[in-house]
């Protein structure tokens, strides 16, 4: 942030104090028209885009979450599958299932599952 300008004759902020109404009394931020603590950053010195820190590229379309979901889902009844046929004594994968998971607690629902693939 934009330091406070301390020279005679400042600008100052353009705010008003939300309980008097009031002008705010600090000198306005160098280069802008607000103080700190009224947010007082120069338009140019915020980062937009790619710049910003917290920019999220966008390169997975909703196809593709969508497709990610899915494959994830398949997983989890394939693992539930494994662990109902008795071939597998590993511990069940933690954390959040994907949308769409339903879980498998029969042979017959592990037959429909396998031949509907």
């Amino acid at each position: 942030m934009p330091l406070p300008s301390v020279l005679r004759g400042a600008k100052k902020c353009t705010s008003l104090t939300k309980l008097t109404k009031s002008p705010c009394k600090n000198p306005a931020a160098f280069g802008g028209d607000t103080c700190q603590e009224h947010c007082g950053r120069i338009k140019q010195s915020l980062k937009r885009g790619p710049q910003h820190p917290n920019y999220i590229h966008g390169r997975r379309s909703l196809e593709a979450e969508r497709q990610s979901s899915e494959q994830s889902a398949r997983l989890s009844q394939y693992e539930d599958a494994l662990h109902l046929l008795g071939m597998t004594n590993a511990k069940r994968s933690r954390g959040r299932k994907a949308l769409g998971y339903v879980r498998l607690k029969s042979v017959n629902e592990v037959k429909k599952v396998l031949d509907g693939n």
